[in-house]
């Protein structure tokens, strides 16, 4: 993969972002840049796309939102390899290198997180800071880790037999979103939208190649992970929380944020205590 190609094309979808393009070898990746200032390069979570950011404002910082393979604007391989977590690791950093060079920002939300912090463990000398949202570090066991492998397979085998206005209903109904049905109905029309426009064989590729059942646990990897960082959860997502509470929130490098009357999604929920968490994390780090 020696050649790369970025261009630039109007946008007229959900916000003034400026929609780009990276060609990666055989394939592209779509990316939305808001702002102008320091980067921050933004990974969304699964079924999203780079619009998940879209109500996120950081005066003072250029967010590089990338649209994760299968995701969004990016390309569908038909490689399995494209969607494993080494593979993605070493492309993203290819596309991020180009954007901005070798000292960033990291921010990732659900399984965007996930990937946020396996790139930062490979790559901690380039990370000026990493702010995790409702993510994992994998699963310790390896029992349970075959029984998360098996239930991503029985998803994937049911969305591939369906359609992704299936997988969107579906997906809204998990218990981990249950506090997203107070949104307004415009709010939730939209992230209907962008989970609906993903391809069902992407979504299953997705969780074959990088769902939480294939992940490699991470969390013995943390006590020498000198990356200062922020982990935000919501106070309604316990799971999350309890994570925050249990891992991150005993690193000495971590500042832990709960949020009151979010869930899982804090960044869509709450979009203003989402921003003064990180802006707060950001200018403290500055």
């Amino acid at each position: 993969m020696s050649q790369y190609f970025c261009s630039i094309v109007d946008n007229a979808l959900c916000n003034p972002a400026q929609r780009m393009y990276f060609d990666l070898g055989d394939y592209r990746y779509g990316l939305t840049v808001v702002g102008d200032g320091e980067p921050i390069v933004c990974f969304h979570g699964f079924s999203e796309s780079s619009y998940t950011w879209d109500s996120i404002n950081l005066p003072g910082y250029r967010l590089i939102r990338i649209d994760l393979i299968g995701h969004g604007d990016s390309d569908i391989p038909e490689e399995d390899e494209a969607y494993t977590i080494p593979q993605m690791i070493e492309d993203l950093h290819t596309v991020i290198y180009h954007m901005v060079g070798d000292r960033y920002y990291l921010m990732g939300y659900s399984m965007g997180a996930r990937i946020a912090l396996s790139y930062a463990l490979e790559y901690e000398s380039e990370i000026k800071g990493l702010i995790l949202e409702s993510g994992s570090v994998g699963i310790a066991s390896d029992a349970e880790r075959l029984e998360r492998r098996k239930a991503d397979e029985e998803l994937a085998h049911h969305i591939e037999h369906n359609d992704g206005a299936w997988f969107a209903s579906r997906w809204a109904e998990a218990p981990i979103f249950e506090s997203q049905k107070q949104l307004l109905p415009a709010v939730t029309e939209l992230i209907h939208l962008r989970r609906s426009h993903n391809s069902p064989y992407a979504l299953a590729c997705t969780l074959r190649g990088s769902g939480q059942g294939v992940m490699p646990y991470v969390g013995d990897k943390l006590e020498k992970f000198s990356v200062e960082g922020l982990y935000v959860s919501g106070a309604l997502d316990t799971k999350y929380t309890t994570i925050g509470r249990d891992v991150f929130g005993k690193l000495p490098n971590f500042k832990h944020v709960i949020v009151e009357g979010a869930g899982h999604n804090v960044h869509i929920e709450k979009p203003q205590i989402f921003e003064q968490a990180v802006l707060d994390f950001l200018h403290k780090k500055g």
